[in-house]
């Protein structure tokens, strides 16, 4: 067993900042009255080896057996990271940990189950937690038992507030049971993100009985948190779906959609209602929900705007509303988009960077009236016409933008910057050490674009030159052999679909610039990574499409990690996604190499369906592949890429659109702009100006890149 060895035992007491709640039919112990435990703390330990042999005074039980939990039980946690999955808090191995997910503790507690295979009559419970940058990740947390049909909820075997010991030992009066339930509500650690390294059950001494258990409510348990235990374990919810109705069109559901955001979508919470849109809206309610829906793979909490909105998880959503009001002659949706673009740009730009807080983090708290986090980051490639728009509006603080992003820049010689940047305060000159790292080639181009279009606008030569360092930063991290860019400074893989998204970026922007050798620059540049990219071993027969590579591999030898046709998660990975960007290449360049390879793609998706609805299919997934139908029908006027689309555009609204909206993903019954129902509004608008509106122009969707 582990920690076997033990040197020193602390009895858990009310010193020490720490405090355990009274319970009833308590032991008694030292300037503490502990109901039905003893928690005690192993400080130092020689071998490994849970305390089962602690020789200390205070201890008010022996114990028996450690439950091989591997063998005996099966555990169910609600959330994890990654790899780091709960079976490795039962390995015995103090190297690997189970850690939790990035929501708010306080607000949204971490479960973790166990199970036994037969029922056991247990008295101890060890957690053995750790420090994370210095900080515990474990803080306040209860331990209840399994009652006759639900959980003893009012008579919790522990709650613990304010521990301050990686290693915890919790005895209480024996129970007999079929289940524990661990309950984490805080960690130091930012309120984030729990870890255990180790998770150890012990039975009672033999000849013991368990106490009586009475079915109880477990305290301020919310449906979310019942809801993410349930799906844990596999429950699968089903949710009320739409009959496609040809004779409506399209257009109808996203128009639909958009009233329905106009008339309930928008700010009306806090002090200060505004024309913005909720980023978060329950789809029965139609209203922003107090009790928060779980994360859905691949979705992180601090990339979901909550509480407020987010302009750009909107911009497509805005774009189709203008779109909407072209195609009916109604100035309503274009007035709801002027309206929501002048109140965020008078009120939410930081008076003290100018930097907006939109995007992958940042967004506008509408209970709070202020940004909710100080994490400037792009979302996505927002279009040059939207810059447009807001220009018209209000310059300055389209400006007050681009020159906030140099906060982005740690080194002003080479350009090597971060994605990430303070809303809130410029950086120093010089800047600290520890400031940049991630360069991705995605988010330098994103940065071009914007540069390149407030030169365009003002003729001020600080954006061009930012612009072509930047240009020059990734240009000079280049394989010879690969030609393309590292991955970020310093190491030994390249992002094909960073490297794409950087060359449509430079490719648009260039359109902006006289002819010359500034934009002769931006163009060769984008053409020698694409020449790179078009002639790597992509699978378009599988779907599948080569992100990332070793840089120092000729293109044609490549090998690495290929994204999938029909997942998304943290950090892309869609197929879809890069093979639309493949139209917007060919439409910039000619090259038919691009266009062959997205035709490819695009056959793939005409013979396979998006897997089952009980899984989680993004709306994203659905708008990504119809903005790769859409845009091939127009370059080549194939109809059968008209008619995939129309295929996958009547699948999107027969398992998304509810009650006048569209959830994000086919598993949730809410709307979530994270999951880009922007983008298919704005695809299915488009595709029905494409089978009844010839006259009307829509621009191609390449905003996901």
């Amino acid at each position: 067993m582990l920690y076997n060895n033990v040197a020193l035992t602390q009895t858990f007491s009310a010193a020490g900042n720490s405090e355990v709640e009274l319970l009833p039919n308590c032991f008694t112990m030292k300037k503490l009255s502990v109901t039905g435990l003893t928690l005690l703390f192993v400080l130092l330990f020689s071998e490994p080896g849970l305390a089962n042999n602690v020789a200390d005074t205070m201890r008010q039980r022996n114990v028996g057996r450690k439950i091989d939990l591997k063998k005996e039980a099966k555990l169910t946690a609600s959330h994890h990271t990654t790899v780091w999955v709960i079976e490795n808090a039962i390995d015995g191995d103090t190297s690997t940990q189970w850690i939790g997910e990035d929501q708010p503790l306080s607000w949204q507690p971490t479960n973790i189950i166990i199970d036994f295979k037969q029922p056991k009559t247990v008295s101890r419970v060890v957690l053995v937690s750790t420090k994370h940058r210095n900080m515990l990740a474990l803080k306040d947390f209860e331990l209840f038992a399994w009652g006759k049909r639900t959980w003893a909820g009012t008579t919790p075997l522990c709650d613990v507030k304010n521990t301050e010991q990686e290693i915890n030992v919790i005895d209480f009066e024996p129970v007999t049971t079929k289940s524990l339930r661990i309950r984490i509500h805080d960690t130091y650690y930012y309120h984030i993100f729990p870890r255990l390294k180790e998770i150890e059950v012990y039975e009672a001494q033999p000849g013991e009985k368990g106490r009586k258990l009475e079915d109880g409510p477990v305290p301020n348990e919310k449906r979310s948190e019942r809801m993410i235990l349930e799906k844990a374990y596999g429950k699968i919810f089903h949710y009320p779906r739409t009959k496609f109705k040809p004779a409506n069109g399209y257009l109808y559901y996203a128009k639909t959609f958009a009233d329905t955001m106009i008339a309930s979508g928008t700010d009306k919470y806090g002090t200060v209602h505004s024309p913005m849109f909720a980023s978060l809206i329950d789809l029965e309610t139609h209203r922003n929900p107090e009790d928060i829906p779980g994360n859905s793979l691949g979705q992180r909490y601090g990339d979901r705007s909550l509480r407020g909105g987010n302009l750009q998880q909107d911009v497509m959503l805005l774009q189709a509303m203008d779109n909407i009001s072209r195609i009916t002659g109604s100035n309503k949706y274009e007035k709801a988009v002027t309206d929501y673009l002048s109140f965020f740009l008078e009120n939410c730009p930081h008076p003290a960077t100018g930097l907006f807080p939109w995007g992958e983090h940042a967004y506008w708290n509408f209970y709070e009236e202020k940004n909710t986090y100080e994490t400037h980051e792009f979302l996505g490639g927002t279009p040059l016409s939207f810059y447009e728009r807001m220009w018209k509006l209000n310059p300055e603080a389209l400006r007050g933008e681009a020159d906030g992003l140099i906060n982005h820049v740690k080194e002003f010689e080479t350009f090597f910057f971060d994605r990430h940047a303070d809303i809130h305060k410029p950086m120093p000159d010089p800047r600290p050490k520890e400031y940049g790292g991630m360069d991705f080639a995605r988010h330098g181009g994103f940065y071009i674009s914007l540069w390149t279009f407030m030169y365009s606008k003002t003729n001020d030569l600080k954006y061009i030159g930012w612009a072509q360092k930047m240009i020059d930063h990734h240009w000079n991290q280049r394989s010879a052999k690969s030609n393309l860019p590292s991955n970020r400074r310093g190491t030994k893989d390249a992002s094909a679909v960073s490297s794409l998204a950087l060359s449509l970026s430079l490719l648009e922007a260039a359109e902006l610039l006289p002819a010359g050798d500034v934009r002769t620059r931006y163009e060769t540049v984008a053409k020698t990574y694409l020449d790179a990219i078009l002639r790597l071993p992509h699978k378009p027969a599988t779907g599948e499409f080569l992100i990332d590579l070793q840089m120092d591999q000729a293109p044609e030898e490549a090998t690495g990690e290929y994204g999938l046709p029909y997942a998304y998660g943290y950090g892309g990975g869609l197929t879809a996604d890069y093979a639309v960007l493949l139209t917007g290449v060919y439409r910039q360049t000619k090259d038919m190499r691009a266009l062959e390879l997205a035709k490819k793609f695009a056959e793939f998706y005409a013979t396979h369906n998006p897997p089952p609805i009980t899984e989680t299919v993004f709306a994203r997934i659905y708008a990504s592949i119809m903005g790769l139908f859409n845009d091939l029908y127009e370059l080549t006027g194939d109809n059968k890429y008209l008619e995939q689309s129309k295929r996958y555009g009547k699948e999107a609204i027969e398992q998304l659109f509810h009650n006048g909206m569209f959830r994000g993903a086919t598993n949730v019954n809410h709307y979530e702009a994270d999951m880009m129902v922007s983008s298919l509004v704005y695809n299915l608008v488009w595709l029905e100006a494409l089978l009844k509106y010839p006259n009307v122009k829509i621009e191609p969707n390449y905003f996901c890149r």
